[in-house]
């Protein structure tokens, strides 16, 4: 339940326009959008709000939600959180516009869904609420959600938690990789400090490896890795490196692209690659490898295509 009696407050000017349209054009011509209209305004009695912060050092927010600094807080990573082969249910994300009009639904609104209608509905607050800094996420169905374990990265206990629910969340996440942290005053401000850590039991070392994440995209069902690797280019090395790796980070069916010269970040999203990208390219990318099929392949883009260009240079 949120906490705001004027959260989800609005006036809404389109069924006095729907009532004045009927009464020129015929009730049929007007059906489907007068229609589509109760949907939008039923769906808030039916969505799923979870409400966040950006600021986790604001002192009223420890007053207010976490029981006067005795309680915790919780550290998420956003798109894991957000993912939606968790939960197909997630649509929106806001940031709160504060402001102290009530928000007026009109015409346009109904156009530009999302960033009009939406956004008025579920994400505008009184601005005596702005130092909440809050987010909200928007989800089709209220109740329990589901997230991969890994979008909890930390945990920040209040000034005055006890050790026996520290302890007892260290022990929740024993194997889990997870920082905890603890909040308290200094120089009239909160400040923090790094107290605990949990980490998974994993099976290959790879802090062995020397490397850099280039860029890392992510959908609902699969994501791809660009990887700058410094390592030995032995093939027994590389597919070390490659369990370590996906063990560590990946959370979905995944593709890792892994190179030995970092300059071509900006080839990566090329698409055609014109001759001299693409032996750029070619020459840089030493490994892929699919979660689906074991076997690495070694100078993938080294093909008939790159022979071509090769032969007539």
């Amino acid at each position: 339940m949120l906490n705001d009696p004027f959260d989800i407050y609005f006036n809404e000017e389109i069924s006095q326009l729907i009532d004045l349209l009927k009464t020129l054009f015929p009730y049929q011509e007007l059906e489907n959008f007068e229609n589509q209209f109760k949907e939008v305004l039923n769906f808030k009695e039916e969505i799923g709000v979870y409400c966040l912060s950006k600021d986790f050092l604001n002192e009223q927010l420890w007053a207010y939600y976490a029981s006067s600094y005795s309680g915790y807080c919780v550290k998420y990573d956003l798109d894991k959180l957000i993912d939606k082969e968790q939960n197909f249910d997630f649509q929106y994300q806001f940031e709160i516009d504060y402001k102290d009009n009530i928000p007026t639904l009109g015409i346009d609104d109904m156009i530009n869904l999302q960033e009009g209608f939406i956004k008025k509905m579920f994400a505008t607050k009184k601005s005596a609420w702005r130092h909440e800094e809050e987010i909200r996420l928007i989800f089709d169905k209220f109740g329990m959600k589901k997230f991969h374990p890994s979008a909890i990265t930390g945990i920040y206990f209040g000034a005055k938690t006890t050790e026996i629910i520290k302890e007892s969340f260290y022990g929740i996440f024993k194997d889990m990789d997870v920082k905890f942290y603890e909040v308290f005053p200094s120089n009239f401000k909160l400040d923090f400090k790094l107290i605990h850590e949990t980490k998974r039991k994993l099976k290959y070392d790879l802090n062995k490896f020397d490397f850099e994440i280039l860029q890392h995209k992510i959908n609902v069902s699969h994501e791809s890795y660009y990887i700058f690797y410094k390592g030995l280019k032995k093939e027994a090395e590389i597919e070390e490196f490659v369990f370590a790796f996906r063990e560590k980070f990946c959370i979905k069916e995944n593709s890792l692209y892994i190179f030995d010269n970092k300059e071509i970040l900006n080839l990566i999203d090329v698409y055609p690659k014109n001759d001299d990208e693409y032996i750029k390219y070619a020459d840089s990318i030493i490994t892929v490898s699919d979660d689906w099929n074991e076997k690495i392949i070694n100078n993938p883009f080294k093909d008939f295509k790159y022979a071509e260009i090769k032969k007539i240079r």
